[in-house]
Order: C-alpha cells, then structure tokens, then sequence
C-alpha cells in the first residue's frame, strides 16, 4: 500500500471514519456535508507544489451545494517499512488557509496548489476565501490565455498549402 493510502487511513480511523472513493471530495467524510482532505508529505522529498483540489470540484461542493471542506496536513518520513508521522496540521477549513499560500495552476479547469509554507488566517470567512479565489481564478485565466494565444501563433492556418 502506498504511504500516502496508509497515512489517509490513519487519519480516518483517529477520526473514527471510513476512507472515501478515490474519486470523492474527500479522502474521508466527518458527516454527509463535511469532507475532509488529507495532505500528506514525505519530509525526505522536495514536494514543490503539491496538488490540493480541482477549482470545479471545490466550487461545486463548497459553493454551488454549501458543504464543507477541511485539510488536514501530515509530516511523515519512511524508515524502510514502517511509516512515521512527524506533524499533522488538524483539521482546517478550507475557508482558513490564506490565497498566499495558494495558486491556481494548469490541470483541467485547474487546481489549487500549495506554493509556500502553509499559513491560516483563523478569522477568514468563505466570502473572503471566494474573493481570494477568484483573483487567483483570474490570474490563471490570463495565464492560461497568453499559453494558448502563443500556440495559436504556431497553427497553420491553411493546412491546403502544405505538402503532405
């Protein structure tokens, strides 16, 4: 089993629940409205940006149905078979965690990423959250056009003139 399946199921059952799908919102469920995504990192590696969800996944559940969404971070390190958790964050809304620490990059629709060491703002509101998302949603849109108007300049656009 992979470490990152192990630590999931280790952070369920401390919470007395079982893991989820893998294609849930969550890696595991604190009650039907309540998903709770674990974030796991192998301090021995050089995670740059770990992935934390899809910004379509996110909207939906968060803001279109008005669920929760929480995260919770774990420090491990492996000593051959055995795993070792060093840290874990709790669980922490995702209305919380300040747009500094996140980015929205190219996957999909894009998703958010963790860029920079993780920092809450206890006070943040969803409506703050939402206002931050749509800045960053609005920087990755810009990107996202700049990547797909310089390919454009590469396309042929009279494919007839070209000996095939």
């Amino acid at each position: 089993m992979d470490a990152y399946s192990v630590i999931e199921k280790r952070m369920a059952d401390k919470y007395g629940q079982a893991t989820t799908a893998r294609k849930a919102v969550g890696d595991f469920m604190m009650a039907d409205n309540h998903a709770v995504n674990v974030k796991s990192n192998n301090v021995a590696k050089q995670n740059y940006s770990p992935n934390m969800i899809s910004i379509k996944k996110m909207h939906k559940w968060v803001y279109e149905d008005r669920n929760e969404l929480s995260f919770l971070f774990v420090d491990y390190e492996e000593d051959g078979d055995n795993l070792k958790i060093l840290k874990e964050s709790g669980l922490i809304p995702i209305e919380k965690i300040s747009w500094e620490c996140l980015t929205i990059e190219a996957q999909g629709y894009g998703v958010i990423q963790k860029v920079g060491p993780l920092k809450i703002i206890k006070r943040q509101t969803k409506r703050d959250f939402y206002k931050g998302f749509l800045v960053a949603y609005d920087k990755y849109l810009a990107k996202e056009r700049k990547k797909h108007e310089r390919f454009a300049k590469r396309l042929i656009k009279n494919p007839d003139t070209i000996d095939w």
